[in-house]
């Protein structure tokens, strides 16, 4: 990918200046582009998007000065600079020409060493503004991409990776014409080790394409890790130490890409982002792209991080409950874990949302913990309760609600403990709910906590095998009842009734 050549529109309405123009400039490497008129070079511009304008004053139809006026008051094409050539020399032409917009002037007849002078200062101004403004497009699909991501980011959820790539279609990737050719992602495992990927796109920064590749970084890592955190070069013009980090590239990125040049990358503890073949060189202002976008796919990481360990604590904290909860019980604490797994392999059967399916697999553990509050002697008592002890077995549903409280992170639990021992025939407790009053968690965890209580001994019965747990539940044994289920979850549950068997023997006490 070669370097652009800037463009120069020249656009004069006598054909002699216009080659003599061209003359000059185009052995020097411009791209010159000719216009005879005004409204023709207005065109021009819309069409080609020059670097630089030579535009003469005195023109039929439509003057200099008017053709700069529109190219000034329009925002896409205001910054190109515009030199007007004229054979006037009185201070108001000149006057009427700053007021206009004009950035330089020239007069003829055309000295080209001045002519050459104006057009390299000029076209360096123009380079340094498109870079500006470069960047402050990156700044603001930088904004917008936050704006976005606001209100959908769900940080447990959050994928490194999968980011930063949506990050780079939407910035360093869009812009066909300054978009580097490919960008390598080198993201650190716990391991300590780089797993790649290297990224490259097609027209318009679409369907950006990523490849896996072994990345082995112990070569960069020593080279570079007492370096700034952006590195940036140009080849072949570069230094000792930018041909060192080439050759480390080499082997991995040439048979893909050809030679190397244009470079700008981030070093940091546990991620790597280079980016490769600008077509332009590079310089400050796209190590501050680059700064930019690392700095908020950080914040994003740290954002992420942070919420996983908060709800890894809380997961922790809400399991030892409802593991002291089941402390006086029959059941042991992979009843609790079994019941989860039930609930999720149901909920995933029944097409619930991914969401749902993951929470209740931790809401479902915290179905009894409102037995903390009944009594042991009733809990484990080897015979049948008394009416009296029934009335206060059948409170731990009501306290399980209470314990949990109004928070809306266990509002999923606080219906389990609620509704688990309601039956779909409106024949269950604390309230005798029917059908679809029922929390939808409610109607799935009542299966799933009375397949396990089969599989299980209790004081008053045997452990039943699974043939004969599925058989109480799909035919009844006049205590369980196949009416007691939401038909949707029973016929769930017999579609999936092997994924239970291994479940259970899985999480076997």
């Amino acid at each position: 990918m070669e370097e652009q050549k800037a463009k120069i529109l020249v656009v004069d309405d006598n054909p002699v200046n216009l080659a003599l123009l061209e003359a000059l400039l185009a052995p020097r490497g411009y791209q010159v582009i000719l216009s005879t008129d005004g409204p023709d070079a207005l065109r021009q511009v819309a069409r080609q998007s020059p670097d630089l304008v030579l535009l003469d004053v005195m023109m039929p139809r439509m003057d200099g000065f008017a053709v700069c006026r529109e190219l000034k008051k329009d925002e896409a094409t205001r910054f190109i600079p515009v030199i007007l050539v004229t054979a006037l020399d009185q201070l108001t032409d000149r006057i009427r020409g700053i007021e206009a917009g004009a950035d330089d002037f020239l007069t003829k007849p055309i000295n080209e060493q001045e002519l050459t002078a104006r057009v390299r200062s000029l076209l360096r101004v123009k380079k340094l503004n498109d870079r500006l403004l470069d960047a402050h497009g990156h700044i603001n699909a930088l904004a917008d991409q936050t704006a976005r991501l606001l209100k959908t980011f769900n940080p447990l959820e959050f994928n490194l990776e999968a980011g930063l790539r949506e990050l780079l279609q939407q910035t360093l990737l869009k812009s066909e014409e300054k978009r580097p050719e490919a960008v390598l992602l080198g993201i650190r495992d716990n391991d300590g080790h780089f797993t790649g990927w290297l990224y490259s796109a097609g027209g318009e920064g679409q369907n950006v394409k990523a490849e896996r590749l072994a990345l082995d970084l112990t070569g960069f890592e020593k080279a570079y890790s007492h370096n700034q955190d952006i590195l940036y070069a140009n080849w072949p013009e570069s230094t000792a130490g930018c041909r060192e980090l080439q050759e480390l590239f080499a082997p991995l990125l040439c048979r893909r890409l050809g030679t190397i040049r244009n470079f700008v990358g981030y070093y940091g503890e546990s991620l790597v982002v280079m980016a490769f073949n600008y077509p332009q060189p590079v310089g400050g202002y796209e190590a501050d792209v680059f700064r930019s976008l690392m700095t908020y796919t950080h914040f994003l990481k740290v954002v992420s991080d942070q919420s996983r360990e908060v709800q890894e604590a809380f997961l922790y904290t809400i399991d030892a409950l409802a593991r002291a909860a089941e402390a006086n019980d029959e059941d042991t604490g992979n009843h609790i874990l079994r019941v989860g797994a039930y609930a999720r392999l149901l909920a995933r059967e029944l097409g619930c949302s991914p969401s749902f399916t993951k929470a209740i697999e931790h809401a479902a553990r915290m179905h009894d913990v409102g037995k903390i509050h009944i009594h042991p002697d009733i809990l484990r008592k080897p015979g049948p309760l008394s009416p009296e002890e029934w009335t206060v077995m059948k409170q731990h549903t009501i306290y399980g609600a209470r314990i949990l409280g109004d928070s809306p992170h266990l509002a999923l639990a606080r219906e389990i403990a609620l509704h688990h021992h309601e039956k779909w025939d409106g024949s269950g407790y604390p309230g005798g709910l029917r059908g679809e009053d029922i929390s939808l968690g409610g109607r799935i965890v009542a299966l799933a906590d009375v397949y396990d209580a089969l599989r299980n001994r209790r004081s008053y019965k045997p452990a039943y095998s699974h043939l004969e747990a599925y058989s109480i539940i799909t035919r009844g044994d006049g205590r369980v009842m196949p009416g007691h289920f939401d038909p949707e979850v029973l016929g769930a549950f017999q579609k999936i009734a092997p994924a239970f068997a291994e479940t259970y023997d899985k999480l076997r006490d």
